[in-house]
């Protein structure tokens, strides 16, 4: 099922991911059917089958959707500011089926890493320009990408309670300010 704006196509996609979040809460991914998926899913093995030849193929072509819309978010040509880190959660925020798959405990792929990969790649892109970047500049970039993955992390498997905005500043804030002078400690 490759991107449509069928809308039978799209309540299949979406009730296959609801049901796929629902059952991973469960059991482990390797052990989830077809048969479960579908009868949870409330849809025919057929319509399935149809589209994808097993769980793990429906689950590559969503990642790449989910990459596919962080990487416009690091297309956008404009300087470091809150903005980029809201639109990145905004684009997360609209897989939350997804995220949840991929961050249960019973997920057996290793689907978040190429997730993170990308939603690294918009930080990087702020440094794209700089031609050599002191050791000091490279080690500070990795120490924002994995603390602005950790903060995106711990909000997906909060629920995404938060607003991206909210997310958004708080990346933007640590980032901009450094964690030990928000928490107030010298």
């Amino acid at each position: 099922m490759k991107t449509t704006r069928d809308i039978r196509v799209i309540r299949t996609q979406t009730a296959i991911l609801k049901a796929l979040a629902d059952l991973i809460q469960k059991k482990k991914l390797s052990a989830i059917t077809i048969t479960d998926l579908c009868a949870k899913a409330n849809i025919n093995r057929n319509t399935f089958y149809y589209h994808y030849n097993n769980i793990f193929e429906f689950l590559d072509e969503h990642k790449q959707i989910v990459i596919e819309d962080i990487k416009k978010v690091s297309e956008k040509n404009r300087t470091h500011s809150k903005d980029i880190h809201v639109d990145l959660c905004n684009a997360l925020k609209n897989h939350p089926n997804f995220l949840t798959i991929m961050l249960s405990p019973n997920c057996d792929m290793d689907y978040y890493s190429d997730i993170f990969d990308a939603a690294s790649k918009v930080t990087e892109s702020f440094a794209a320009g700089t031609k050599d970047l002191s050791a000091k500049a490279k080690y500070t970039l990795t120490y924002c990408n994995a603390g602005t993955n950790a903060i995106i992390k711990s909000w997906i498997l909060g629920g995404l309670k938060e607003t991206p905005e909210e997310i958004g500043e708080i990346i933007w804030d640590v980032s901009s300010k450094g964690p030990f002078n928000l928490m107030n400690l010298n």
